[in-house]
């Protein structure tokens, strides 16, 4: 018993490729239907709260932010605590204006585990286009930028 399983032990070691990646230097093969982190479209959002209201883990609260940077204009947006979402999609599904999207990104960029870091601000989930970029590329860009 105990010699059986010793070979398998080393079949399993020396004889098949390994299981695991590199992380960060090799990404990740993402399914079609993997949920990330979620992305904000500030033009679409109304502000209504539903998407804060659905929330099974009570994540996300609904802020007061500006509309653009240049602007002192403010609206209702969501913000979103990531260390207490569980990513099931319902604030997703449930906008009305399908302002939430989700993305594929699943690496936020935090390195100290505070819970500040873990609160994305309607800034940090807005998408950012690039509009030069856009016209060039015929399609969107968008950048993250937890802080």
């Amino acid at each position: 018993m105990v010699l059986k399983n010793f070979i398998t032990s080393l079949k399993n070691i020396y004889f098949k490729p390994p299981v695991t990646r590199m992380c960060p230097e090799e990404p990740t093969k993402l399914s079609d239907r993997f949920r990330g982190l979620q992305e904000l479209d500030k033009s679409k959002c109304i502000g209504c709260g539903i998407c804060a209201n659905t929330c099974p883990n009570n994540c996300i609260k609904i802020v007061r932010a500006r509309v653009n940077p240049e602007s002192d204009k403010q609206r209702w947006f969501p913000t979103i605590d990531i260390g207490h979402c569980m990513f099931c999609g319902l604030c997703i599904s449930q906008c009305p204006k399908e302002a939430l999207s989700s993305s594929k990104v699943y690496l936020t960029g935090v390195i100290r585990w505070n819970h500040e870091d873990l609160l994305f601000t309607p800034d940090m989930l807005a998408r950012e286009v690039d509009i030069n970029a856009e016209e060039e590329a015929g399609e969107e860009v968008s950048r993250w930028s937890p802080q």
